[in-house]
């Protein structure tokens, strides 16, 4: 009796140490808290500001001279600013006044819940409104309809945001939609969208309307509905939303999130005559992208009120120009036909493009991470998102251990029952027989 209870006692043992096992908390680690992090590089390391998101840089629009930079080769997803591009290209290559008709592609192809207008199938819209819907509210639908309208499909239009992105000097992008919405094979970096920006800031029609707080759409016979836009952008000054945090130097901008890119902004502002933009990516926690991008505005504008460190953006500025003129002599050289007797000492325009290519490749390698580090970002990202398999794993060989010595056990435990109550119905039966042969 006494070895039976010791049994019992092991069982239930057993099973509580299996329960509390399997209930221990494998991914603990996987909400662990971002805390800001200082720059890779910045032009006045002294006032720069601790940045919570994992990329950003901060540059001059005018000049090119970047002033603060954070992991700005790293590979990340954009989201939504992504239609800054968008509209760029799509200005490039269509009039305000072309008429958008949207085709079930377009409406439909988006995700549902996504963020839209509700335009319909057929529908139609102007240029110009669309450029308000892709900037303003966001809409998807809008973004996919004025990519087929220019580019004759999704894939197409893709094709020419990716040749714009190199024809402004990217190096880490890859685009294969107008919106933004996730795809593994659409990302780029935090330096390829400030190129992006300083190209769309240039453009002084679509800066204004990214500064827009809100817009008007009248119903027409090819759309039936009436629309009042409201900026996303948080920073701009009148914002219409309760959660609005003014910036009053800003100019325009676009903000975005996914759930794998997290919160992403891109945002134009100006003080004193000095324009910047300023990119954060992968920031994970409302409204850490308006407390950067302020952050980095605010010690931007400062340096230019320091004349040690004017003196360095002179010199930035310098060496980008003596850089362009480089390149632009080398594309001119490149462009002259030989004649005459110099014709067989100069380069032909094959060489010369080979080498201005090269050189373009050198200085590449200088900026961008090598394709194994980026291979090493994007596995500690899934190992973080994971959590631990090797935990896992062994959480799960415990658990089947302890339930395999429970299951052994009272297996024993009954087989041994089983043969006590045998031996006593033997034992019965030869006391009755006895009995039997007694009377």
């Amino acid at each position: 009796m006494i070895r039976k209870k010791g049994r019992c006692r092991i069982t239930v043992f057993l099973l509580i140490l299996a329960m509390a096992v399997s209930c221990l908390p494998v991914n603990a680690t996987e909400e662990e808290e971002v805390l800001p992090t200082g720059p890779d590089w910045a032009i006045d390391m002294a006032t720069a500001p601790a940045v919570i998101a994992d990329s950003a840089i901060l540059m001059d629009i005018d000049t090119g001279v970047t002033l603060y930079e954070k992991n700005i080769h790293k590979r990340q997803y954009p989201a939504s600013v992504t239609k800054l591009l968008t509209c760029l290209v799509a200005a490039e290559h269509s009039e305000m006044t072309d008429i958008v008709t949207f085709s079930h592609e377009a409406v439909f192809g988006i995700e549902r819940g996504s963020s839209n207008i509700g335009m319909d199938e057929g529908e139609q819209l102007t240029m110009e409104q669309c450029y308000y819907g892709a900037l303003l509210a966001s809409a998807n639908e809008v973004s996919s309809g004025m990519a087929e309208h220019v580019g004759g499909s999704i894939e197409g239009f893709a094709a020419m945001m990716n040749e714009k992105v190199k024809e402004l000097g990217g190096t880490d992008s890859n685009f294969v939609n107008a919106n933004g919405l996730h795809d593994d094979n659409h990302y780029t970096s935090a330096y390829d969208m400030a190129l992006i920006g300083q190209a769309f800031a240039r453009n002084e029609t679509l800066l204004e309307i990214s500064g827009t707080v809100v817009y008007h759409i009248d119903a027409t016979p090819t759309q039936p509905d009436t629309f009042d836009l409201r900026n996303h952008h948080r920073m701009l000054p009148g914002c219409q939303y309760s959660d609005a945090r003014p910036y009053e130097y800003m100019l325009g901008g676009k903000n975005g999130y996914t759930s794998v890119a997290q919160l992403t902004l891109v945002t134009f502002a100006k003080k004193d005559g000095h324009r910047l933009v300023c990119v954060v990516l992968k920031d994970y926690k409302k409204p850490n992208h308006y407390v950067d991008t302020e952050a980095l505005f605010d010690y931007g504008f400062g340096c230019y009120d320091d004349p040690t460190v004017m003196a360095q953006i002179d010199v930035k500025v310098k060496e980008l120009q003596a850089a362009r003129s480089e390149e632009n002599e080398a594309l001119e050289e490149a462009e002259e036909e030989p004649s005459g007797e110099d014709a067989s000492k100069r380069l032909t325009l094959e060489e010369m493009d080979e080498r201005v290519e090269n050189a373009g490749k050198q200085e590449m390698a200088e900026s961008t991470q090598t394709e194994a580090d980026k291979t090493a970002d994007i596995a500690g990202d899934v190992k973080k998102k994971a959590g631990f398999p090797i935990l896992t794993v062994a959480v799960f060989l415990v658990v089947l251990a302890a339930a395999a010595v429970c299951g052994y056990i009272f297996y024993r435990n009954y087989r041994k029952e089983q043969e006590r109550r045998q031996r006593r119905a033997e034992i019965m039966a030869r006391h009755r027989a006895r009995r039997e042969v007694e009377y």
